[in-house]
């Protein structure tokens, strides 16, 4: 056994005893040197690196050498021996901080037996420690957001720092055959980075790369393997060489290079489980960042392809442009030099016509006034189509009354009607007066009327009525036009309006579809009906506009201080635009901004502002059914309400006045524009202020369909909505459920929160309506029974635990039921409008 292989051992003693105690412990295998003096402990500590010392001194000289050990680096952590075998009392050595003593000289080799194997198995612990730790440090370098590059470089200086390698490099390859690999990050050099290498050059790393496996060098002087390049690395002095592949998921992307030149240091088994750990880390971060890197590569090019496309398609839509300006001039030409000599034409027939003419030229004559107006026909159809979709899909507004254009289109119609022998007549006798283009409105009439009077039997009859539809979000005039014909099948009364659905005698034609285009435009909704005796109905429904306040206009007031401007809320989901409107408003206003429609309705709610300018088109809940919400609760209903849109049509504009809004802007908009409206608008709302004070709320609710008590619909506004929807359940065959909820006994007063608890359970579309001592409806659009009555166990305990009142419910799906909205109620157990 060579001598250092037990143990090195620092022996210090006077010269006698220390002499004594190493010629023991050489014969018995322990490398040894001595130190009489403090003075000469850092030079023997540096030439011998012990692992033991023993003490071989009096007690008071002991204590002295005790505090020079622990002041040299080397030595503060050995530990040491006492040798009491010379000692005349041990009780002195008993205060030393020492780690053993020996009594006698039998014990000398036990003892420092014991204490090598326990600071060797302390350093063990503290290796192991020490590997845990750095390797935990690079696994979170790797899941980090940082580059690969610092990754890499962060993990060879830990990984130097552990084994304690002259050199530590990450090399990459493409491929399982490379010739060449790139090293990309190294603890010795930096300048090596980004270096190419020869894979041949360097016998180790093929072999790692080709086998896939870890090579291990213990001595690169002697190894075979390193024969070829042994006079490259011997000026090095190279003595151990690590190289650990790097593979995930079976790919090979490099390797692990470590490199050590002490004569006593090698790679045992704990510092190449360590590095294959490394490089198991390292091969992840290496994959995801290459991964990465494609990824971007891949949306590069696909952005590059898109710009690309883009960039055709706009020179497409360019060339179009001006191909429909050229159509433009073409139309221009033919309205001009063709109506215009054709009005000629047939205002010198008509005069020849009222003179004296033969037979033969009365003839000739009204056949040219009888061809001309077919080409006029002919040029008015050419100028129609080449107005192309836009024509259809915008309206010039105006206030008009519904009800007289149906008299008018009655009365238009009374001659095609008589010549088929059909009875036509109007049932409008309320003025119902909307905003709405007159032109479309009466396409509409006419087509829906005409369709009538064709289907209708012979001797038969059309009626056209009006009446007025009370709805919580504002009235609507519901038009009807009835014929007694042979009808639609019910499963086809969906179809009528299809673009693409003609038909001959049983036909609806195009007509139809241009109807509901227009009726929508309006902000409306068209269907047809099928009677349960003969017939068919055409049904549409138009917003009636809003009456205009009547409140005189307040005396200006002073300018108001920072502290009572009023306040703006801006409800805008693009970050940009809300900017723009903060900064046009916060110049005179105290501006809140919210992201979507659904924060938008929670802030006016919390907040009251004087103001609230909102999108249209927003993320959650759209800007049209926000207003809805807001004019519909008592606490917001007085909120003026000013919409934006880029849309260029004016449909949302006539629907969003009909929905209350005060004002419509289109975008982009003009910030001097912007701030007039904000000021008229706010003018408007302090007008109504003074008759606010002096309406009763209770008033209010009972006027809106409200119950002062909840906050929730009472049984008037229940009833509105639940008609509401059941006739555009059975209209489109949509799903409709129905639940009411009655308390075992009658509950007053109700908690004033039960409007928040119920509404935690249902949908934006769901209403919930109070009929009075605690009995609740709630009215599910487009849910199934079975999904209702899981929501209503839902809600059912937070009710029961608010109103500390035990409920029993009744669910049902009342799309197909032909009962009225009351009976609905009444089979299901709601209390009647006298016992509620």
């Amino acid at each position: 056994m060579q001598a250092d292989q037990r143990g090195r051992v620092l022996v210090v003693a006077a010269k006698e005893a220390g002499d004594a105690l190493m010629e023991r412990l050489t014969s018995s295998g322990y490398q040894c040197a001595s130190a009489e003096k403090e003075s000469g402990l850092a030079q023997v500590a540096d030439t011998l690196q012990p692992e033991v010392v023993l003490l071989a001194v009096t007690a008071k000289r002991a204590a002295e050498m005790l505090e020079s050990l622990r002041k040299v680096d080397r030595l503060q952590r050995l530990p040491v021996l006492v040798d009491l075998g010379r000692a005349r009392s041990a009780e002195a050595f008993k205060r030393l901080a020492v780690d053993d003593w020996i009594r006698s000289a039998d014990e000398v080799v036990p003892r420092l037996e014991a204490a090598l194997r326990a600071g060797r198995l302390r350093d063990r612990e503290e290796r192991i420690r020490l590997r845990m730790g750095m390797l935990l440090e690079i696994t979170q370098a790797a899941t980090s957001s940082l580059e690969l590059e610092e990754i890499l470089r962060i993990a060879v200086d830990k990984v130097g720092r552990v084994t304690g390698t002259d050199r530590c490099s990450v090399v990459l390859v493409e491929g399982s055959h490379a010739r060449t690999a790139k090293v990309v990050a190294t603890q010795e050099d930096p300048s090596l980075v980004q270096l190419d290498i020869e894979v041949m050059r360097y016998p180790e790393l093929r072999r790692a790369l080709e086998t896939r496996e870890s090579v291990v060098i213990e001595e690169a002087q002697r190894d075979p393997l390193m024969a070829e390049v042994r006079t490259n690395i011997l000026p090095l002095g190279v003595k151990s060489i690590l190289v650990q592949p790097l593979i995930c998921q079976g790919d090979l992307l490099g390797a692990l290079f470590l490199r050590v030149s002490r004569a006593d240091a090698s790679f045992g088994r704990d510092e190449q489980e360590f590095a294959q750990a490394v490089a198991g880390v390292l091969a992840n971060s290496i994959r995801n960042a290459r991964l990465h890197t494609a990824v971007k590569k891949k949306r590069e090019d696909l952005e590059e392809a898109y710009v690309q496309r883009y960039q055709e398609l706009n020179e497409a839509n360019r060339r179009l442009k001006e191909l429909n300006r050229l159509k433009d001039e073409i139309i221009a030409v033919c309205s001009h030099d063709l109506r215009a000599p054709l009005q000629v034409l047939l205002g010198h027939g008509r005069l020849l016509q009222e003179g004296p003419l033969e037979p033969q030229q009365r003839q000739s004559s009204e056949a040219m006034i009888r061809q001309g107006k077919k080409i006029l026909g002919l040029v008015e159809s050419l100028l129609e189509k080449g107005k192309g979709e836009a024509a259809r899909l915008s309206i010039e507004p105006r206030v008009l009354d519904v009800a007289q254009l149906c008299r008018d289109a009655v009365n238009e119609l009374e001659i095609l009607a008589a010549d088929r022998g059909v009875s036509l007549r109007a049932d409008c006798p309320d003025s119902l007066m909307l905003i709405g283009d007159e032109v479309k409105l009466h396409e509409v009439l006419q087509n829906l009327i005409t369709n009538a009077i064709h289907h209708a039997r012979q001797d038969g009859e059309v009626v056209v009525s009006t009446q007025r539809l009370g709805r919580p979000d504002g009235d609507a005039a519901k038009v009807c036009v009835q014929d007694d014909g042979v009808g639609i099948p019910p499963d086809e009364l969906h179809l009528v309006f299809d673009r693409y659905r003609h038909g001959g005698k049983g036909g609806t034609g195009l007509g139809l579809a241009i109807c509901k285009e227009f009726v929508e435009l309006h902000g409306g909704e068209i269907w047809a009906e099928s009677p349960p005796d003969t017939g068919c109905i055409f049904v549409f429904t138009l917003p009636l506009a809003q009456e205009a306040p009547r409140n005189p206009r307040p005396p200006p007031a002073a300018a108001p201080t920072p502290q009572e401007q009023p306040r703006v809320l801006v409800v805008e989901d693009e970050p940009e635009i809300a900017a723009v409107l903060s900064e046009v408003l916060r110049s005179k206003y105290r501006v809140e901004v919210a992201r979507d429609g659904a924060e938008g309705l929670a802030r006016a709610k919390a907040q009251r502002p004087d103001l609230v300018v909102m999108d249209v088109f927003l993320p959650k809940l759209d800007g049209l059914d926000a207003a809805m919400a807001l004019k519909s609760s008592t606490d917001t209903a007085r909120i003026p309400v000013i919409l934006l849109s880029a849309h260029q049509g004016v449909a949302e504009k006539v629907r969003s006045l009909n929905l209350g809004a005060v004002d419509y802007m289109s975008k982009p908009f003009n910030a001097v524009e912007l701030l007039n409206r904000t000021e008229r608008a706010l003018k408007l709302r302090q007008g109504e202020r003074e008759q606010q004070e002096k309406e009763k709320s209770s008033a209010l609710q009972r006027r809106t369909g409200s119950d002062p008590a909840t906050g929730l619909h009472d049984r008037r506004g229940l009833l509105l909505r639940l008609e509401q929807e059941v006739a555009r359940s059975r209209r489109y065959h949509r799903a409709l459920s129905l639940a009411v909820l009655r308390p075992d006994r009658p509950v007053e007063p109700v908690p004033s929160n039960i409007a928040d608890v119920m509404r935690k359970r249902v949908r934006h579309p769901d209403a919930i309506s109070h009929l009075g001592g605690g009995v609740f409806a709630v009215v599910l659009p487009e849910c199934q029974a079975e999904a209702a009555r899981a929501v209503i166990s839902r809600m059912l305990p937070d009710v029961e635990k608010a109103t500390d009142t035990e409920y029993r419910s009744a669910v049902a799906d009342v799309s197909q039921d032909s009962d009225s909205v009351e009976k609905l109620l009444e089979k299901l157990g709601a209390p009647a409008p006298e016992e509620s």
